[in-house]
Protein backbone atom coordinates (compact mmCIF):
# COMPACT_ATOMS: atom_id res chain seq x y z
CA UNK A 1 0.00 0.00 0.00
CA UNK A 2 1.01 3.57 -0.44
CA UNK A 3 0.77 4.63 3.20
CA UNK A 4 -0.06 8.05 1.80
CA UNK A 5 -3.43 6.59 0.98
CA UNK A 6 -5.49 9.14 2.85
CA UNK A 7 -2.85 11.81 2.42
CA UNK A 8 -3.97 11.81 -1.14
CA UNK A 9 -6.81 14.28 -1.52
CA UNK A 10 -9.97 13.34 0.29
CA UNK A 11 -13.09 15.42 0.56
CA UNK A 12 -13.19 17.09 3.93
CA UNK A 13 -16.45 17.04 5.84
CA UNK A 14 -17.94 20.50 6.18
CA UNK A 15 -20.51 19.56 8.79
CA UNK A 16 -19.74 19.02 12.46
CA UNK A 17 -20.65 15.36 12.73
CA UNK A 18 -20.97 15.58 16.51
CA UNK A 19 -23.60 18.29 16.32
CA UNK A 20 -27.16 17.30 17.13
CA UNK A 21 -28.47 19.82 14.62
CA UNK A 22 -29.49 18.08 11.38
CA UNK A 23 -27.67 19.12 8.23
CA UNK A 24 -29.30 21.01 5.39
CA UNK A 25 -29.50 17.79 3.40
CA UNK A 26 -31.11 15.94 6.28
CA UNK A 27 -33.66 18.71 6.75
CA UNK A 28 -34.40 18.38 3.06
CA UNK A 29 -34.99 14.66 3.49
CA UNK A 30 -31.82 13.61 1.65
CA UNK A 31 -29.75 10.91 3.32
CA UNK A 32 -25.95 11.00 3.39
CA UNK A 33 -25.84 7.85 1.27
CA UNK A 34 -28.10 9.42 -1.34
CA UNK A 35 -25.98 12.56 -1.37
CA UNK A 36 -22.81 10.55 -1.94
CA UNK A 37 -24.49 8.56 -4.72
CA UNK A 38 -25.66 11.73 -6.38
CA UNK A 39 -22.20 13.30 -6.29
CA UNK A 40 -20.64 10.13 -7.65
CA UNK A 41 -23.18 9.92 -10.45
CA UNK A 42 -22.75 13.54 -11.44
CA UNK A 43 -18.96 13.30 -11.40
CA UNK A 44 -18.43 9.79 -12.79
CA UNK A 45 -16.99 11.31 -15.94
CA UNK A 46 -14.08 12.58 -13.80
CA UNK A 47 -12.73 9.06 -13.37
CA UNK A 48 -9.76 8.40 -15.62
CA UNK A 49 -10.37 5.26 -17.69
CA UNK A 50 -8.07 2.27 -17.43
CA UNK A 51 -7.07 2.82 -21.06
CA UNK A 52 -6.05 6.41 -20.33
CA UNK A 53 -4.19 5.32 -17.19
CA UNK A 54 -2.22 2.82 -19.27
CA UNK A 55 -1.49 5.42 -21.94
CA UNK A 56 -0.19 7.90 -19.37
CA UNK A 57 1.96 5.37 -17.55
CA UNK A 58 3.55 4.04 -20.73
CA UNK A 59 4.31 7.58 -21.90
CA UNK A 60 6.42 8.42 -18.84
CA UNK A 61 10.18 8.57 -19.52
CA UNK A 62 10.86 6.34 -16.49
CA UNK A 63 8.79 3.57 -18.11
CA UNK A 64 10.39 3.69 -21.55
CA UNK A 65 12.01 0.29 -21.08
CA UNK A 66 8.70 -1.34 -20.15
CA UNK A 67 7.14 0.29 -23.20
CA UNK A 68 9.91 -1.19 -25.37
CA UNK A 69 9.29 -4.69 -24.01
CA UNK A 70 5.51 -4.26 -24.12
CA UNK A 71 2.77 -5.22 -21.69
CA UNK A 72 0.23 -7.93 -22.36
CA UNK A 73 -3.23 -8.84 -21.15
CA UNK A 74 -3.54 -12.57 -20.60
CA UNK A 75 -6.95 -14.22 -20.28
CA UNK A 76 -7.24 -16.98 -17.69
CA UNK A 77 -9.55 -18.39 -15.04
CA UNK A 78 -8.67 -17.47 -11.47
CA UNK A 79 -10.37 -18.87 -8.39
CA UNK A 80 -11.26 -15.93 -6.15
CA UNK A 81 -13.07 -16.40 -2.85
CA UNK A 82 -13.96 -19.95 -3.90
CA UNK A 83 -15.49 -19.02 -7.27
CA UNK A 84 -13.96 -19.23 -10.74
CA UNK A 85 -13.58 -15.80 -12.33
CA UNK A 86 -12.83 -15.07 -15.98
CA UNK A 87 -9.82 -12.81 -15.50
CA UNK A 88 -7.62 -10.64 -17.65
CA UNK A 89 -4.17 -10.22 -16.12
CA UNK A 90 -1.97 -7.30 -17.14
CA UNK A 91 1.63 -8.52 -17.22
CA UNK A 92 5.00 -7.66 -18.60
CA UNK A 93 7.83 -10.11 -19.03
CA UNK A 94 11.47 -9.17 -19.27
CA UNK A 95 13.18 -12.31 -20.60
CA UNK A 96 16.78 -12.70 -19.52
CA UNK A 97 19.57 -12.93 -22.07
CA UNK A 98 21.68 -14.94 -19.63
CA UNK A 99 22.41 -18.52 -20.77
CA UNK A 100 21.82 -19.60 -17.17
CA UNK A 101 18.29 -18.16 -16.97
CA UNK A 102 16.68 -21.29 -18.42
CA UNK A 103 17.70 -23.35 -15.38
CA UNK A 104 16.66 -20.71 -12.86
CA UNK A 105 13.17 -20.21 -11.51
CA UNK A 106 11.41 -17.07 -12.81
CA UNK A 107 10.68 -14.02 -10.68
CA UNK A 108 7.23 -12.50 -10.08
CA UNK A 109 7.02 -8.93 -8.76
CA UNK A 110 3.89 -7.62 -7.03
CA UNK A 111 3.19 -3.94 -6.35
CA UNK A 112 1.42 -2.28 -3.42
CA UNK A 113 -1.68 -0.05 -3.21
CA UNK A 114 -2.27 2.17 -5.11
CA UNK A 115 0.39 0.90 -7.43
CA UNK A 116 1.17 -0.90 -10.64
CA UNK A 117 3.79 -3.10 -12.24
CA UNK A 118 5.69 0.04 -13.26
CA UNK A 119 7.02 0.50 -9.71
CA UNK A 120 9.58 -2.24 -10.47
CA UNK A 121 11.06 -0.77 -13.68
CA UNK A 122 14.49 0.12 -12.26
CA UNK A 123 14.79 -3.13 -10.29
CA UNK A 124 14.09 -5.13 -13.44
CA UNK A 125 16.27 -3.25 -15.91
CA UNK A 126 18.77 -1.44 -13.71
CA UNK A 127 19.51 2.27 -13.76
CA UNK A 128 22.46 4.61 -13.66
CA UNK A 129 23.44 5.01 -10.03
CA UNK A 130 25.73 7.35 -8.14
CA UNK A 131 28.84 8.36 -10.03
CA UNK A 132 27.31 7.31 -13.34
CA UNK A 133 27.77 3.62 -12.61
CA UNK A 134 25.21 1.38 -14.32
CA UNK A 135 23.43 -0.84 -11.81
CA UNK A 136 22.59 -4.42 -12.76
CA UNK A 137 18.90 -5.22 -13.07
CA UNK A 138 17.28 -8.56 -12.29
CA UNK A 139 16.55 -9.26 -15.96
CA UNK A 140 20.29 -9.66 -16.53
CA UNK A 141 20.10 -13.00 -14.73
CA UNK A 142 16.44 -14.09 -14.46
CA UNK A 143 13.24 -14.15 -16.45
CA UNK A 144 11.18 -11.49 -14.67
CA UNK A 145 7.42 -11.03 -14.66
CA UNK A 146 5.44 -8.20 -13.08
CA UNK A 147 1.65 -8.06 -12.85
CA UNK A 148 -1.12 -5.64 -11.98
CA UNK A 149 -3.29 -7.07 -9.22
CA UNK A 150 -7.09 -7.06 -9.40
CA UNK A 151 -8.45 -3.58 -8.68
CA UNK A 152 -5.08 -1.96 -9.40
CA UNK A 153 -3.14 -0.36 -12.19
CA UNK A 154 -4.47 -1.15 -15.63
CA UNK A 155 -6.28 -4.37 -14.73
CA UNK A 156 -9.78 -4.36 -16.23
CA UNK A 157 -11.19 -7.32 -14.28
CA UNK A 158 -13.48 -6.21 -11.45
CA UNK A 159 -14.14 -8.04 -8.18
CA UNK A 160 -15.52 -5.49 -5.73
CA UNK A 161 -15.08 -5.06 -2.89
CA UNK A 162 -11.37 -5.70 -3.21
CA UNK A 163 -9.90 -7.53 -0.20
CA UNK A 164 -6.50 -8.84 0.78
CA UNK A 165 -7.64 -12.41 0.21
CA UNK A 166 -8.97 -11.67 -3.26
CA UNK A 167 -5.64 -10.09 -4.16
CA UNK A 168 -3.74 -13.07 -2.74
CA UNK A 169 -5.96 -15.40 -4.78
CA UNK A 170 -5.19 -13.24 -7.83
CA UNK A 171 -1.44 -13.61 -7.32
CA UNK A 172 -1.69 -17.39 -6.97
CA UNK A 173 -4.04 -17.61 -9.95
CA UNK A 174 -1.69 -15.53 -12.10
CA UNK A 175 1.22 -17.85 -11.30
CA UNK A 176 -0.88 -20.81 -12.38
CA UNK A 177 -2.36 -19.09 -15.42
CA UNK A 178 1.04 -17.92 -16.65
CA UNK A 179 2.46 -21.41 -16.07
CA UNK A 180 5.57 -20.13 -14.30
CA UNK A 181 5.47 -21.71 -10.83
CA UNK A 182 7.23 -22.15 -8.56
CA UNK A 183 8.46 -18.55 -8.65
CA UNK A 184 10.66 -16.27 -6.61
CA UNK A 185 7.79 -14.16 -5.28
CA UNK A 186 8.40 -10.53 -4.32
CA UNK A 187 5.90 -8.02 -2.91
CA UNK A 188 6.02 -4.48 -1.56
CA UNK A 189 3.71 -3.07 1.13
CA UNK A 190 0.15 -4.38 0.69
CA UNK A 191 1.63 -6.42 -2.17
CA UNK A 192 3.82 -8.10 0.41
CA UNK A 193 0.74 -9.30 2.23
CA UNK A 194 -0.83 -10.49 -1.03
CA UNK A 195 2.34 -12.54 -1.54
CA UNK A 196 2.77 -14.01 1.93
CA UNK A 197 -0.87 -15.06 2.00
CA UNK A 198 -0.38 -16.75 -1.39
CA UNK A 199 2.73 -18.48 -0.02
CA UNK A 200 0.80 -19.78 2.98
CA UNK A 201 -2.15 -20.95 0.87
CA UNK A 202 -0.13 -22.37 -2.04
CA UNK A 203 3.47 -23.09 -0.98
CA UNK A 204 3.93 -25.29 -4.05
CA UNK A 205 3.79 -22.17 -6.24
CA UNK A 206 6.56 -20.35 -4.38
CA UNK A 207 10.30 -21.06 -4.61
CA UNK A 208 11.25 -18.20 -2.33
CA UNK A 209 9.51 -15.20 -0.78
CA UNK A 210 10.68 -11.61 -0.39
CA UNK A 211 8.72 -8.96 1.51
CA UNK A 212 9.55 -5.28 1.20
CA UNK A 213 7.97 -3.14 3.95
CA UNK A 214 4.97 -5.46 4.10
CA UNK A 215 1.69 -5.24 5.93
CA UNK A 216 0.36 -8.19 7.90
CA UNK A 217 0.29 -7.38 11.58
CA UNK A 218 -2.64 -5.80 13.36
CA UNK A 219 -1.72 -2.20 14.05
CA UNK A 220 -2.12 -0.58 17.47
CA UNK A 221 -4.80 2.09 17.69
CA UNK A 222 -2.15 4.81 17.46
CA UNK A 223 -0.35 3.10 14.59
CA UNK A 224 -2.32 4.71 11.77
CA UNK A 225 -1.36 7.85 9.93
CA UNK A 226 -4.07 10.52 10.26
CA UNK A 227 -4.78 10.29 6.54
CA UNK A 228 -5.29 6.54 6.84
CA UNK A 229 -7.82 7.07 9.59
CA UNK A 230 -9.72 9.34 7.21
CA UNK A 231 -9.57 6.70 4.48
CA UNK A 232 -10.93 4.05 6.83
CA UNK A 233 -13.66 6.12 8.47
CA UNK A 234 -14.89 8.92 6.21
CA UNK A 235 -18.11 8.17 4.34
CA UNK A 236 -16.94 10.22 1.36
CA UNK A 237 -13.57 8.47 1.07
CA UNK A 238 -14.67 6.20 -1.83
CA UNK A 239 -15.06 9.23 -4.11
CA UNK A 240 -11.73 10.81 -3.17
CA UNK A 241 -10.49 10.33 -6.74
CA UNK A 242 -12.71 13.26 -7.73
CA UNK A 243 -10.49 15.55 -5.65
CA UNK A 244 -7.08 14.30 -6.74
CA UNK A 245 -4.36 16.58 -8.07
CA UNK A 246 -0.67 16.26 -8.87
CA UNK A 247 0.16 18.87 -6.26
CA UNK A 248 -1.58 16.92 -3.49
CA UNK A 249 -0.03 13.66 -4.68
CA UNK A 250 3.45 15.19 -4.51
CA UNK A 251 2.87 16.38 -0.95
CA UNK A 252 1.59 12.97 0.07
CA UNK A 253 4.46 11.03 -1.50
CA UNK A 254 7.32 13.18 -0.25
CA UNK A 255 7.45 12.00 3.41
CA UNK A 256 8.26 8.50 2.18
CA UNK A 257 11.37 9.39 0.17
CA UNK A 258 14.75 10.78 1.23
CA UNK A 259 15.07 12.82 -1.98
CA UNK A 260 12.66 15.14 -3.79
CA UNK A 261 10.15 12.91 -5.57
CA UNK A 262 10.42 13.12 -9.34
CA UNK A 263 7.83 14.43 -11.75
CA UNK A 264 7.51 10.91 -13.18
CA UNK A 265 6.75 9.43 -9.77
CA UNK A 266 4.11 12.06 -9.15
CA UNK A 267 2.54 11.63 -12.59
CA UNK A 268 2.43 7.85 -12.18
CA UNK A 269 0.72 7.94 -8.79
CA UNK A 270 -1.60 10.75 -9.89
CA UNK A 271 -2.81 8.74 -12.90
CA UNK A 272 -3.50 5.70 -10.71
CA UNK A 273 -5.41 7.78 -8.17
CA UNK A 274 -7.63 9.40 -10.78
CA UNK A 275 -9.21 6.07 -11.74
CA UNK A 276 -12.39 5.51 -9.72
CA UNK A 277 -12.13 1.72 -9.56
CA UNK A 278 -8.50 1.87 -8.46
CA UNK A 279 -9.28 4.45 -5.80
CA UNK A 280 -12.20 2.41 -4.45
CA UNK A 281 -9.98 -0.67 -4.30
CA UNK A 282 -7.51 1.35 -2.22
CA UNK A 283 -10.24 2.42 0.19
CA UNK A 284 -11.53 -1.16 0.45
CA UNK A 285 -8.07 -2.49 1.27
CA UNK A 286 -7.38 0.26 3.79
CA UNK A 287 -10.56 -0.80 5.55
CA UNK A 288 -9.76 -4.51 5.20
CA UNK A 289 -6.30 -4.21 6.78
CA UNK A 290 -6.74 -5.70 10.24
CA UNK A 291 -4.21 -8.47 10.88
CA UNK A 292 -6.85 -11.15 10.37
CA UNK A 293 -4.28 -13.77 9.30
CA UNK A 294 -1.31 -12.60 11.35
CA UNK A 295 -1.35 -15.86 13.32
CA UNK A 296 -0.47 -17.68 10.06
CA UNK A 297 2.71 -15.73 9.33
CA UNK A 298 4.69 -18.22 11.38
CA UNK A 299 3.43 -20.94 9.03
CA UNK A 300 5.44 -19.54 6.10
CA UNK A 301 7.86 -22.29 5.09
CA UNK A 302 9.48 -20.85 1.97
CA UNK A 303 12.94 -19.21 2.29
CA UNK A 304 12.13 -15.59 3.15
CA UNK A 305 14.05 -12.36 2.68
CA UNK A 306 12.85 -9.20 4.41
CA UNK A 307 13.94 -5.86 2.93
CA UNK A 308 12.93 -2.79 4.94
CA UNK A 309 13.48 0.93 4.70
CA UNK A 310 15.02 2.18 7.93
CA UNK A 311 12.81 5.28 7.78
CA UNK A 312 9.49 3.62 6.94
CA UNK A 313 6.74 5.51 8.78
CA UNK A 314 3.92 3.22 7.69
CA UNK A 315 5.29 -0.12 8.87
CA UNK A 316 8.27 0.76 11.09
CA UNK A 317 11.22 -1.58 11.44
CA UNK A 318 10.92 -2.02 15.21
CA UNK A 319 7.18 -2.68 15.15
CA UNK A 320 6.74 -4.70 11.96
CA UNK A 321 9.96 -5.84 10.28
CA UNK A 322 11.49 -7.35 13.40
CA UNK A 323 8.25 -9.11 14.20
CA UNK A 324 8.24 -10.74 10.74
CA UNK A 325 11.87 -11.75 11.28
CA UNK A 326 11.10 -13.30 14.67
CA UNK A 327 8.05 -15.16 13.36
CA UNK A 328 9.31 -16.64 10.07
CA UNK A 329 11.84 -19.37 10.79
CA UNK A 330 15.09 -18.88 8.90
CA UNK A 331 14.14 -15.48 7.49
CA UNK A 332 16.82 -12.84 6.87
CA UNK A 333 16.20 -9.14 7.52
CA UNK A 334 18.10 -6.36 5.74
CA UNK A 335 17.38 -2.80 6.90
CA UNK A 336 18.21 -0.25 4.21
CA UNK A 337 19.52 3.11 5.47
CA UNK A 338 18.19 6.40 4.12
CA UNK A 339 15.17 4.61 2.71
CA UNK A 340 11.44 4.86 3.38
CA UNK A 341 8.50 2.71 2.35
CA UNK A 342 9.55 2.06 -1.27
CA UNK A 343 12.99 0.44 -1.44
CA UNK A 344 12.38 -0.66 -5.04
CA UNK A 345 12.14 2.99 -6.11
CA UNK A 346 14.59 4.54 -3.64
CA UNK A 347 17.45 1.99 -3.86
CA UNK A 348 16.67 -0.21 -6.88
CA UNK A 349 20.30 -1.29 -7.35
CA UNK A 350 20.65 -2.42 -3.75
CA UNK A 351 17.29 -4.19 -3.90
CA UNK A 352 18.18 -5.99 -7.14
CA UNK A 353 21.52 -7.13 -5.70
CA UNK A 354 19.95 -8.46 -2.50
CA UNK A 355 17.20 -10.22 -4.46
CA UNK A 356 19.74 -11.78 -6.80
CA UNK A 357 21.71 -13.20 -3.87
CA UNK A 358 18.55 -14.57 -2.27
CA UNK A 359 17.37 -16.21 -5.49
CA UNK A 360 20.73 -17.79 -6.24
CA UNK A 361 20.90 -19.15 -2.69
CA UNK A 362 17.51 -20.84 -3.15
CA UNK A 363 17.47 -22.13 -6.73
Amino acid sequence: MYPIVGGLPLPKPEVNMTSRRPSILARAGVTAAAAVAAVAALCSCSSLSKTEVETRLLALPKNERVRDVGIERRSMTIRIDGADVAAEVTVFRAPSQSPDAARRRPVLLVHGTPGSLFTWTDVVFGKTGAGGVAERGLAADFDVYAIDVVGHGTTRTEAPPVTFQKCADWVAGAIRGLGIGPVHLVGNSYGGEFCWRAAVDHPELVQSLTLLDSSGWKRPDDGWLPEEVAMREMSLAPIGYLFSSAEKVRGALQPHFPYPVTDDQVAECDALCRNGDGWKAMVSLARDENGTREHEIAAITRPTLLLWGADDIAFPVERDAKRFAASIVGSVLHVLPKCGHYPQETLPGDVAALLRGHFLAHP
